[in-house]
Order: C-alpha cells, then sequence, then structure tokens
C-alpha cells in the first residue's frame, strides 16, 4: 500500500484553530487603529484652525497697532473675525467649532467621522 502525503483532518483543524485564536486576538487591535487614525485627523484640524488663529493674532494686532489705531492686544473676537472664522470651520474633511467665552483662551474641539478632538489655542503674551 502506498502511502500519500496528505494533511489529516485533525491537522486541519488544528491549524484552523490556531488562525482563529490569531485572529481574535489581533481583531480589536485593527477597529483601535482605525478610531485612533479618525482621532489623529481631527487633532489635525485642530491643528490647522490654532495655524489659522495664529496667523490672524498677528493680523488683528498688526491692524490695532497700525497709526491711529487703538493699540494694545487684540481680543479673542477680534482673532476670530481677522481669521473670518465662524463657528464650525471646515478644514478638509473636520469640522472644528470654536467657543470663545473665556477671556485669552478659545477652546476648539474637532469632529471627523464621529471622532473628536479637543485643544486650546491661547492669547500670545507680550
Amino acid at each position: 500500500m502506498k502511502r500519500t502525503n496528505n494533511f489529516t483532518l485533525v491537522e486541519i483543524i488544528a491549524v484552523l484553530l490556531i488562525i482563529a485564536i490569531m485572529a481574535a486576538v489581533a481583531a480589536p487591535k485593527f477597529i483601535n487603529l482605525a478610531d485612533d487614525a479618525r482621532k489623529g485627523i481631527a487633532q489635525a484640524g485642530i491643528n490647522e484652525a490654532k495655524a489659522s488663529l495664529s496667523v490672524a493674532y498677528v493680523k488683528a494686532y498688526l491692524d490695532k497697532n497700525k497709526p491711529g489705531g487703538a493699540g494694545g492686544n487684540p481680543t479673542n473676537t477680534e482673532v476670530m473675525t481677522a481669521a473670518n472664522f465662524t463657528s464650525p470651520v471646515i478644514f478638509g474633511d473636520v469640522s472644528v467649532a470654536f467657543d470663545t467665552d473665556t477671556a485669552g483662551v478659545i477652546s476648539l474641539t474637532g469632529t471627523y467621522d464621529s471622532a473628536t478632538a479637543t485643544g486650546t489655542w491661547n492669547v500670545p503674551a507680550n
């Protein structure tokens, strides 16, 4: 009788069991990667908004301190006006909402595909 080199049913089941265990361990990590990527995109929108606010601050500061201007540091409202922002602002696929209630601080909330990130932009000190 000639013996063939086939796998037995037990060997195939063992390999399938090992693959299933590996998939069960790896699946949550891949799900978390997608959530982390969404949060990263939302944070990138906040960082872009912060950069825009910094440029707007300089613009508002120069406008306020030009000859004949009122002088001093611009307020949050003046910075938002210089940036031409109305809440929310869209940066690519990210929607960024602004809260300017706190003096000297603008709170930002970025939203992308149900993920959110938060941050603050502080008025620069002299």
